[in-house]
């Protein structure tokens, strides 16, 4: 009996050690500004703790960057720091604050979305040589999280297919054959190209939409097509689409 419990205590020891050892691995292979991808679909946390587990899904796939690491949870940043000239706008572009400093005075400030995951579901990779280097979509409790990336007049700035932006220049994505947008999985649709102004309805995997020539681009550097439904003009994400004839 006596063997037995000391078997059973040495099983526990060994038990603890590796799961230090765990930690400790997990801390020095996402150091702070480690750019990382989601090996699979991951819960965001609002702290490094299971109980502060949200609503909010990261799709594999995706990559970001750590910015901190504490035991088995690394906080990752989802989008790029956005500054938004508009006063009423500010902070509605992330749950994060950065300091715009110059000559070591702050004066301004950008934000960012960034939460908590659990470091069993990411992996390091090689900084992202891409021009935006944050490329998160979301599985669930995206909305909100992007804006159109710019504004004229009230209204986003969207290109035009034919080659022209609204305003200057352009670059045109799509043969004249390719009509429609084809969905390719289960995702709502907005008023604007980006994760707000939500019209509340959703799509799903296969069904086809007209597509109106029209695209925009959020603040996460994520396309968005112009299309129509039921006699509205919305946009969709690229994520969950594609255009065909």
């Amino acid at each position: 009996m006596k063997t037995m419990k000391k078997l059973v205590a040495a099983l526990l020891v060994l038990t603890m050690v590796l799961a230090l050892t765990g930690t400790a691995m997990a801390g020095c292979k996402f150091k702070e500004g480690t750019w990382i991808k989601f090996i699979k679909n991951a819960y965001a946390y609002d702290a490094a703790k299971d109980s502060k587990k949200t609503s909010v899904v990261v799709r594999k796939g995706s990559w970001a960057k750590v910015l901190e690491v504490k035991g088995s949870f690394a906080k990752i940043q989802l989008t790029p720091d956005y500054y938004d000239d508009d006063v009423e706008e500010k902070g509605k572009l992330g749950n994060t604050k950065v300091d715009l400093e110059y000559k070591g005075e702050v004066y301004d400030h950008a934000h960012y979305w960034a939460y908590w995951f659990k470091t069993s579901t990411i992996d390091t990779i090689k900084e992202v040589k891409h021009m935006y280097k944050y490329d998160v979509t979301f599985s669930n409790g995206g909305n909100g999280k992007s804006k159109p990336f710019d504004w004229k007049d009230g209204k986003p700035v969207a290109l035009k297919d034919e080659g022209e932006w609204v305003e200057d220049g352009g670059t045109r994505i799509s043969k004249d054959c390719m009509k429609h947008v084809k969905v390719t999985g289960k995702t709502y649709l907005h008023y604007t190209p980006s994760l707000s102004n939500s019209y509340g309805k959703a799509v799903h995997k296969d069904d086809k939409l007209t597509y109106r020539r029209v695209y925009g681009f959020d603040t996460r550097g994520v396309c968005f097509y112009g299309v129509k439904y039921k006699g509205k003009c919305l946009f969709i994400s690229e994520k969950y689409s594609k255009l065909v004839k």
